[in-house]
Parts: structure tokens; C-alpha cells; sequence
């Protein structure tokens, strides 16, 4: 599986490091450069089904997911149009002994997700720790934020301007 090392020692990113746009410039709503193919090819390579995208007033809702007795995977996002996906959610929860090889690839997919002025390994980095220490950060255009424990992982990623 090509499963990132996400585990490996975390080097770089801080729990509350930020990069933020130029001074003046508005942020964008959307995640630039991001296309709703991009994740759901994602989430099929990693095993999870997704449904056909649902029209929630102005905006298609995505959902994707998989589930074993151990193991539930669900990713979900909300794109205007196919081209502009605001927010990204993924929730891992695990039954018995929680194992960080089970979230690995899921999480490490989003933190490799391009979009403008991304920074997969810095994001990558981020993850590895948030998984033991839950928190948010940005990168580039990207809010991410990681809350719960490894038994109900939720890893969340916003375009900076978006209102969710």
C-alpha cells in the first residue's frame, strides 16, 4: 500500500503554524486548482464507494465511504461547481484497538492534495503530529484542522475564504 510514513518522525510544521495570503488580497472560497475528480478518484483508490453528488441549495454535496467491523471510513465535501470545493471532511473511527496504520492513507491523501500554493510535505509533517496532538493550521489557501483521538479521527480542510 502506499501508505505514507505518517508516522515517521515528524519533522517541520508546529501545531499552530500559519501561512497566510499577501496582504490586500482576498482569500479565495474555493480550494484553486482543486477539482471534485481529484477526490473522489482519491477516496475510490483507497477503497471507499462514493455516491452520486447531492444539490443542497446552491451547493453539491460529495460523499464517499467504506466500512469494516473495525473500521469506518467516510469522506466528504461541498463544491458550488465541480471546479471549486470549499471543504473537505474525513472521519475515521475505529472499534477495538485503534491503529494509526488504519487512518494513514486516507490522511495522508488529503495532506498530499493540490491545490494553490499547497505544501504537501509541510502539510504531511502537520498530520503526523495532530493525529497524537489535534489542532489547525493553515497552508497556502487551506485551513486544516484535526480534532478527536485515533477510536473517532475527524480531519477537516476549508479554503481560507470559504464560510464553512
Amino acid at each position: 500500500m502506499a501508505c505514507l510514513a505518517l508516522l515517521s518522525a515528524a519533522c517541520g510544521g508546529s501545531k499552530d503554524a500559519a501561512s497566510s495570503p499577501p496582504a490586500g488580497a482576498a482569500a479565495p472560497d474555493h480550494l484553486v486548482g482543486l477539482h471534485a475528480s481529484d477526490i473522489t478518484k482519491g477516496f475510490r483508490e483507497r477503497g471507499l464507494v462514493c455516491k452520486d453528488p447531492v444539490l443542497e441549495k446552491d451547493t453539491w454535496h460529495y460523499v464517499c465511504e467504506s466500512s469494516t467491523p473495525l473500521v469506518q471510513y467516510r469522506g466528504e465535501f461541498y463544491a458550488k461547481v465541480p471546479g471549486r470545493v470549499e471543504y473537505i471532511r474525513v472521519l475515521v473511527a475505529q472499534s477495538g484497538t485503534a491503529k494509526v496504520e488504519l487512518a494513514a492513507p486516507l490522511l495522508a491523501f488529503l495532506a498530499n492534495l493540490r491545490y494553490q500554493d499547497a505544501d504537501p510535505d509541510k502539510a504531511r509533517a502537520w498530520v503526523e503530529q495532530a493525529i497524537s496532538a489535534p489542532g489547525q493550521t493553515a497552508f497556502g489557501i487551506a485551513r486544516f484542522k484535526v480534532s478527536g483521538d485515533l477510536t473517532r479521527l475527524v480531519f477537516e480542510v476549508k479554503a481560507a475564504g470559504s464560510e464553512w
